[in-house]
C-alpha cells in the first residue's frame, strides 16, 4: 500500500492511465479513420467524425456536409453516416442507399487501417528505437511469465538484478548463466526497483530448454538494441508480421487460446510493464493491440465489423436485402455473443489478478 502512494507510485499510475488512453484512443481513432476515408470515396455522406465519446463538447469545424468533432471521453472515436438505419435505403448519399460491395468496403476498411498501423509501427522499430538483434542483453527483467516461479516470488518487469548471492551482476548473460546452473538452488536476488533495493529469494526450476535440462524462473531479459537502416527495418516489420498471424491463428484453435486472450485488466497490467520497458515496449504494444483489434472486428459477430460483412455477402448472394427483422435478429444474437465472451474474459482476467 505504501508503494502505491508513494510518489514513483503515483508517478506510475499516472504513466499507465496516460499511456491507455494514448494507445487505445489511437487504435480506434485509426479504426474509424479507415471507415471514415471509404465512405467518403464511396460518396456517401458523412454527417460527423468524432474524436473521443460521450456529449458532443467542441466542434473544430464543419467541412462540406461533415461535422469535425471532440468528444470528452478520449478512448477512441466514432463516423456517423447519413442513411444507415433500417428503412433508409432511399435517402441520396446514404449508407443504405449504396450497393452491397460498397458498404462491405467501408466496414472492411475499420480493421485493415489496424493491421496497417500494426505493420507500419514494425517497420519503424528498427530505425526508431532499435532491433534485438545483438547476442547482448541487460541485467534488467523484459517479461515475466504469470503465475511462474518469479511472478509468484515478487520479481517484477523493470527490476534491475545488480547481485546474486552477493556477487555482482552486469549483464542480462551473467544473470540468465546463474539461473541456468542452480537448479533447486535458493538463490538471494539483490534488486534495484525505482531506486529501492529488495532482497528477493527464488529457486529455479529444472527445465528443459533446446533440449538440455537446465534451471529456470520464468523470466526474459531486456535485449540490448541496436538501430537499423530503413531495408533492415522493414524487413524486420514484415517478419514479425507475418509471425504474428501464423501465431494467432495457431494459438485460437488450440488448448492455450484461454492463456492468449485478455479484457481490460490484461491491457492495463501489459501496458503498465510496457511503460517499464521504455518506447520499444509501448510500440510493440501498440502494434500487437492494434493487430488484435483488427482482428476481432473481423470476427462473423452480427455487432462487429465481421459480422456485418458476412450479412452484406448474404446479401450480395441473394441479390436482396435482407429484411429489417433478419437484421434485427442477428443484432440481437450478436450482442449476446459479445455480452457472453466479455463475462468470459472477464472471469479470466481475474483469475490471473488473483493468481498473481
Amino acid at each position: 500500500m505504501e508503494q502505491i502512494f508513494s510518489s514513483a507510485g503515483l508517478l506510475n499510475i499516472i504513466q499507465v492511465i496516460v499511456a491507455v488512453i494514448v494507445v487505445l484512443g489511437a487504435l480506434v481513432f485509426v479504426h474509424e479513420l479507415g471507415h471514415f476515408t471509404m465512405a467518403k470515396i464511396m460518396g456517401i455522406k458523412v454527417e460527423e467524425f468524432a474524436f473521443g465519446f460521450g456529449p458532443k463538447w467542441i466542434t473544430l469545424m464543419k467541412r462540406g456536409d461533415t461535422e469535425y468533432t471532440i468528444h470528452p471521453f478520449p478512448l477512441g472515436g466514432f463516423v456517423k453516416l447519413a442513411g444507415a438505419e433500417p428503412g433508409e435505403e432511399n435517402l441520396p448519399s446514404g449508407f443504405n442507399s449504396k450497393p452491397w460491395w460498397a458498404r462491405f468496403l467501408v466496414y472492411f476498411t475499420g480493421p485493415l487501417m489496424n493491421f496497417v498501423l500494426a505493420y507500419l509501427i514494425f517497420c519503424i522499430m528498427g530505425v526508431m528505437v532499435g532491433l534485438p538483434i545483438t547476442k547482448n542483453s541487460l541485467n534488467r527483467i523484459e517479461l515475466i511469465m504469470p503465475n511462474g516461479i518469479a511472478d509468484k516470488a515478487g520479481i517484477a518487469v523493470g527490476d534491475v538484478v545488480t547481485h546474486i548471492d552477493g556477487k555482482r551482476i552486469v549483464t542480462g548473460e551473467q544473470l540468465v548463466d546463474v539461473i541456468h546452473k542452480s537448479t533447486g538452488k535458493k538463490l538471494d536476488f539483490t534488486v534495484n526497483r525505482e531506486d529501492k533495493t529488495l532482497h528477493i529469494y527464488v529457486t529455479p526450476k529444472l527445465t528443459k530448454i533446446d533440449g538440455k535440462d537446465m534451471g529456470a524462473i520464468g523470466i526474459m531479459v531486456t535485449p540490448e538494441l541496436k538501430r537499423v537502416g530503413a531495408v533492415e527495418s522493414v524487413r524486420y516489420g514484415t517478419r514479425v508480421t507475418a509471425g504474428f498471424v501464423k501465431n494467432f491463428f495457431t494459438v485460437i484453435f488450440s488448448r492455450e487460446v484461454k492463456n492468449a486472450v485478455g479484457g481490460p485488466i490484461s491491457i492495463v497490467m501489459e501496458t503498465s510493464n510496457s511503460v517499464k520497458r521504455g518506447a520499444s515496449g509501448l510500440l510493440q504494444l501498440m502494434a500487437v493491440l492494434s493487430m488484435s483489434l483488427g482482428v476481432v472486428n473481423l470476427l462473423p459477430i452480427p455487432v462487429v465489423d465481421g459480422g456485418q460483412m458476412v450479412l452484406l455477402m448474404v446479401e450480395g448472394i441473394r441479390r436482396r436485402r435482407l429484411s429489417p427483422q433478419t437484421l434485427e435478429l442477428a443484432q440481437m444474437i450478436g450482442l449476446s455473443i459479445i455480452a457472453l465472451i466479455f463475462v468470459l474474459v472477464m472471469y479470466l482476467d481475474l483469475n490471473r489478478l488473483i493468481a498473481r
